[in-house]
């Protein structure tokens, strides 16, 4: 499979974004983050998104560890990384 443009890149960037704000207006934003990571993963994940977001104190690794994290906070992280690696050179 060819890679993907940065075209492309950009435009699932755009529509993390949009679900991300959508998924924000829910009631539940439970997302079991550890379905894909393992422990030590999700903590620097947890880490990576509050050094972006903004609020570094907010990380806590303790709770990363049970895996769980907001389905609209990973959305909006990912749109971020994806919009970098559509704009600028790799």
């Amino acid at each position: 499979m060819k890679e993907m443009t940065k075209k492309e890149l950009l435009l699932i960037s755009h529509l993390l974004e949009i679900a991300s704000d959508e998924f924000g207006n829910h009631g539940c934003n439970d997302f079991k983050l550890s379905d894909f990571f393992s422990e030590e993963e999700c903590v620097k994940f947890d880490k990576e998104y509050h050094e972006w977001n903004g609020d570094p104190d907010e990380h806590d690794s303790q709770y990363a560890r049970s895996g769980w994290f907001q389905d609209y906070a990973v959305m909006s992280y990912y749109s971020h990384k994806l919009k970098k690696l559509g704009t600028y050179e790799n």
